[in-house]
């Protein structure tokens, strides 16, 4: 279940960002946050407040896919201080990461990056693939590069094609790429070749190497309990 991920995070998520983002707007030192759009789909418990500020952050995330940066993180930080309780919070989070650290080559990559999820949201899927292949062959060093290939993963499962998600999957979870999106791109890889039909030995493989390199991952517990589940099936 791609996109489910751990409810509970949503808390962690939140306080983690908000914290960040206080001691940037205080002018002090910051890391950002190890959660991104790939590893956590949190959701908060329903109430009034879970959707108030919708055309706030819709008007945030018009202005990233058109490639306004600027006005996007700005109106993102105004969100995020205003409606805490919004269900698009992570995602308003991981957009004001996205542009304070991903603008390389005059911006051109992250404006490639927010085109195909401009392109996936709108359901054109072909297009959003197609786009994100050619910014990685103009920008192969992009700061964004691992998004994208975790899109091309997402995308080429969506279509069935197991063989080139898991590629795209592995390229961003070796441990060169130092990308965030490691963790997801692992479980990603390792559902993937259980959907390809390569038997669970090379999932298992996989989903040991998440628990092993990412323990703290909000994805650790839902995988720790899918390998503990598949070994008793191996027993029967």
């Amino acid at each position: 279940m791609r996109g489910a991920i751990l409810a509970l995070a949503c808390a962690v998520t939140a306080i983690g960002f908000a914290t960040s983002l206080t001691a940037q707007t205080a002018g002090e030192d910051d890391t950002p946050i190890d959660v991104y759009r790939a590893i956590i789909r949190a959701s908060s418990a329903n109430s009034p407040s879970d959707t108030l500020g919708n055309g706030a952050y819709a008007a945030a995330k018009g202005a990233f896919y058109a490639g306004s940066f600027d006005s996007a993180g700005t109106r993102a930080r105004a969100f995020i201080a205003s409606y805490t309780r919004n269900l698009s919070m992570n995602d308003a989070l991981e957009m004001t990461l996205l542009i304070k650290n991903f603008r390389d080559f005059q911006d051109a990559p992250l404006k490639g990056y927010a085109g195909v999820l401009a392109l996936r949201e709108a359901a054109h899927p072909d297009s959003a693939a197609a786009l994100a292949q050619a910014t990685l062959e103009r920008w192969p060093g992009a700061h964004v590069r691992y998004h994208l290939r975790y899109q091309l993963a997402e995308l080429a499962a969506e279509r069935g094609d197991h063989a080139t998600a898991i590629t795209q999957a592995l390229a961003v979870a070796d441990t060169s790429s130092k990308s965030r999106l490691a963790p997801a791109a692992l479980k990603l890889a390792g559902d993937e070749s259980i959907g390809m039909g390569q038997g669970s030995d090379k999932a298992l493989k996989l989903y040991q190497e998440l628990l092993e390199r990412y323990p703290d991952s909000p994805l650790a517990p839902e995988v720790r309990a899918q390998v503990l589940e598949m070994r008793k099936k191996l027993q029967l």
